[in-house]
């Protein structure tokens, strides 16, 4: 049946037409009804090709026409407001002083318009040279030198300023070397321009420039266009030579043996000594003004030598240049007497010198913290105290922290334990800190055979506490070094028979400076581990553990000194007794710190027991002075003969 109804034609036709026209209807049905929200389809039909979907921008992006409009849009915006500033500026002075405000504001696209547009028609140089500046302390160099070529083709006519403000910018380049290429290069146009010509100003800044490169060669070749008039060498050019020499000499000698690092440093010494024959000629002849930068640049350069005698040589310097008397040896007269010196590093007033053109330098701070380094570096420390009162005191000069500490440093090398305990009280506020304290105490630890090194450093203790709202812990680790070392007077008495009064007075020295130490050592624990908030960044909170070490380190060294009291029997019991609960608690402190020590220090290899670290005990302290020793008066000997031999 299936076969005969198929088979008729005219059927199928019209079965053919009446499924399309039911398709057609469903269809145009489903396309009203699609919008009507989501519907569910329980057949399957062949559909069309689905069209490709149109993305949306993921990104907002201007069409080149579009952003080059813009651009376009801007630059006009610019032209008409250059435009009408310069309807309102005709002078070129105006003209620069506008555009200098404008760099003020980082406006360089509207300053360099302005002095592009401004360019067509006059002379604004000064402008041109305000732009280059900017980009030169922009660090922006080859710009620079682009923009200055630019300013030539544009007709404006580079002045002597214009080469100033280049070499300048070049000095304080991050990238020597291109800018010591750049300096050169156009250094030695400028000695080749007819119009203008280098002057000494010049001169200095390519100097300075090839100096702070380390270019010696370049540096040498420029200083040979030196002539005796435009290009005169000024003081300013001999110290510009004289500190790179003395900082190349240092920077190349580090890894030479110590008889290459001698001769080198005499070759550079000799060197020095050369240029300064020429600069003293110079300066008798009235052609040349010494001031004291170029005076100390000499004398730290004298400082290289090898030889202490030649170090002395500083002080043949400062009188021969400043007047000031080598006080080392015999004199005709006072210099405290002199009227013309009095004062005058607060007057000013430069002294002549006699039969010469010459004018003498006038010394300041500068001077004084030469004169105190070579004191210490040539081991004439007994001048010291003289030469700082004639130079504060009759001088007028106004010590900085830097003349102070060098202060204390010499008297460290000194080991005058007594004037830096005393220097200590007149130290001016304002320069009270930790530092001092500290050298004042090292300053007793090398003094130790001094009987009275324990009472100078007591006094210093006693003026941190007063002067210091946080005593300085390092300064208290020394302070128990001082009376750990200082036993010198108590080994002679054992030399003669008196072995156990001297133990005992030995051991009396190390009881009562941990008496002294409790109380501020319950004041730095107290500030680091209870008035301190905790740091809010993990590099504060690191500071803090660190200074908690610290206040640590120094607890166990005073429960060392105290354990080295009574193993050794320095004291009886009944003299112990007040200590031992002050020892206890430190060790209760110090378990207590070091019990969630792998926490604070993950990084630390484990370990349940303190012993295992390397110990901080009076015998190894971190402030081992000058070699000095812990005595340890349970061994026999010749213990006064050994520490002569030590020393």
């Amino acid at each position: 049946m299936a076969g005969s109804f198929v088979s008729c034609r005219a059927c199928l036709l019209r079965t053919i037409r009446l499924a399309a026209s039911e398709g057609a209807v469903e269809t145009s049905a489903l396309r009203i009804a699609s919008p009507l929200g989501p519907r569910s389809r329980a057949f399957t039909t062949a559909s069309p090709a689905p069209t490709a979907p149109i993305d949306a921008p993921r990104t907002l992006r201007t069409p080149d026409g579009e952003h080059l409009a813009m651009e376009k849009k801007q630059r006009e915006k610019l032209q008409w407001a250059v435009k009408k500033h310069l309807n309102y500026m005709d002078d070129p002075w105006k003209i620069a002083q506008h555009v200098d405000q404008t760099l003020a504001k980082d406006r360089f696209d509207e300053a360099l318009l302005l002095a592009q547009n401004a360019s067509k028609d006059r002379q604004v140089v000064v402008t041109w040279n305000h732009l280059i500046g900017y980009l030169l302390e922009k660090q922006q160099l080859k710009k620079a030198i682009k923009l200055f070529n630019e300013m030539k083709k544009r007709g404006q006519l580079p002045n002597v300023q214009t080469f100033t403000v280049i070499f300048r910018g070049c000095a304080r380049s991050q990238h020597p070397k291109a800018a010591v290429a750049e300096a050169v290069k156009h250094y030695h146009m400028l000695m080749a321009d007819k119009r203008i010509q280098p002057n000494s100003i010049h001169l200095n800044a390519v100097l300075n420039v090839c100096a702070r490169a380390g270019d010696l060669d370049s540096m040498f070749l420029i200083a040979n266009t030196v002539n005796d008039s435009t290009r005169a060498p000024t003081a300013y050019t001999y110290t510009t030579i004289l500190n790179a020499l003395r900082h190349s000499a240092l920077k190349d000698i580090k890894e030479l043996p110590y008889e290459q690092q001698s001769a080198n440093l005499q070759k550079v010494v000799d060197r020095a000594n050369g240029l300064w024959m020429e600069a003293m000629d110079k300066w008798r002849q009235g052609r040349l003004t010494v001031d004291e930068e170029l005076v100390c640049s000499m004398g730290r350069v004298l400082l290289l030598a090898p030889k202490r005698e030649d170090k002395r040589h500083v002080l043949d310097l400062l009188q021969q240049t400043m007047n000031i008397p080598n006080l080392t040896k015999s004199l005709g007269s006072d210099p405290f007497e002199d009227p013309d010196m009095q004062n005058i590093a607060v007057t000013g007033t430069s002294k002549l010198v006699a039969s010469s053109k010459a004018v003498y330098a006038i010394p300041s701070r500068n001077t004084l913290a030469l004169l105190l380094t070579t004191l210490a570096s040539s081991k004439l420390t007994t001048v010291g105290i003289k030469y700082w009162n004639l130079m504060v005191r009759h001088y007028g000069i106004v010590p900085d922290n830097d003349n102070w500490l060098r202060m204390f440093g010499m008297l460290k090398v000194a080991k005058a334990s007594a004037h830096a305990a005393s220097i200590l009280e007149i130290l001016p506020a304002d320069f009270v800190h930790d530092k001092p304290y500290r050298i004042a105490m090292e300053t007793c630890v090398r003094d130790n055979i001094n009987a009275h090194a324990v009472d100078n450093s007591t006094k210093i203790l006693n003026s941190m506490l007063d002067r210091l709202d946080v005593p300085d812990i390092h300064t208290l680790r020394l302070y128990l070094r001082v009376a750990l070392v200082s036993h010198y007077h108590f080994r002679a008495r054992v030399q003669k028979g008196d072995q156990d009064g001297a133990k005992r007075e030995y051991g009396i020295q190390i009881t009562t400076a941990l008496s002294a130490l409790w109380e501020p050592y319950k004041k730095v624990h107290y500030h680091y581990f209870k008035a301190t908030p905790t740091p809010a960044s993990d590099k504060d909170d690191g500071v803090l553990y660190n200074d908690r070490r610290e206040v640590i380190a120094l607890a166990r060294l005073m429960f060392s000194a105290f354990n080295k009291v009574v193993n050794e029997r320095m004291l009886p019991e009944k003299d112990l007794r007040g200590l031992r609960p002050v020892g206890a608690k430190i060790n209760r402190e110090i378990q207590a710190f070091y019990s969630n020590r792998e926490q604070a220090e993950p990084n630390l290899r484990r370990t349940s027991h303190i012993e295992n670290e390397d110990p901080v005990g009076v015998e190894d302290s971190t402030h081992r002075q000058g070699g000095d020793f812990v005595w340890d008066t349970t061994k026999s000997g010749d213990p006064v003969s050994l520490r002569k031999e030590r020393r």
